[in-house]
């Protein structure tokens, strides 16, 4: 008995330190939106980012804004109406900034002939406290630029912007090549929150 629970505190050790070894750092990548680890068991969702960074740009009709991170990697961040208003902020400022990574749902390849396209729509999901968020979802037929199969992120070309995206679980890797054109679907990097010197931009 002694020696069976020897060995059962043993391989939940080994499973704890292969968890924390698998666990990615975090930072903001060049990308239009950063990705994180997904969730499995939600569609459309990731893991929440949290940041510290500069504002490098900002598109007030968008209402979005582009962070550089502590190692370098910039990323844009579409920012709920109801998180912030990112006309509060100007370039250079320092902000604390929560958000949520983009997230590849399903690429499929194409026979696009060189065309790239991208459409958009949007979905709000209620949150705690009764309000709600705003998730950005894109189709675009776009070019793999590169795939990292080992962080599993993809790096995609489309009509307007170069993205990084983090794989979801159940989209295989296997199949994909550089070169190849794809439609993807794929729900951008969206803000939770947004601070500065400590206090939202409202």
């Amino acid at each position: 008995m002694q020696l069976a629970a020897r060995r059962s505190i043993r391989i939940l050790a080994i499973a704890a330190s292969c968890a924390t070894l698998a666990m990615p750092a975090v930072d903001a990548c060049a990308q239009d939106n950063a990705a994180s680890s997904p969730t499995p068991n939600a569609v459309g969702a990731a893991t929440a980012i949290e940041v510290t960074a500069h504002v490098t740009q900002i598109n007030p009709d968008r209402n979005e804004v582009t962070i550089r991170g502590p190692r370098g990697g910039t990323t844009i961040v579409e920012v709920d109406p109801d998180v912030g208003d990112v006309k509060k902020l100007k370039v250079g400022d320092e902000v604390h900034i929560s958000y949520k990574g983009a997230l590849l749902l399903s690429a499929d390849k194409v026979d696009s002939k060189g065309v790239r396209s991208r459409t958009e729509t949007q979905s709000t999901t209620p949150s705690q406290g009764g309000a709600s968020t705003q998730t950005q979802h894109i189709e675009v037929v776009a070019t793999v630029q590169k795939i990292d199969r080992k962080k599993r992120e993809v790096t995609l070309r489309g009509p307007q912007r170069t993205v990084v995206l983090q794989v979801a679980p159940d989209v295989p890797l296997d199949k994909l090549k550089v070169g190849d054109s794809i439609r993807a679907n794929y729900v951008s990097a969206t803000a939770v929150q947004v601070t500065r010197g400590g206090a939202p931009i409202q």
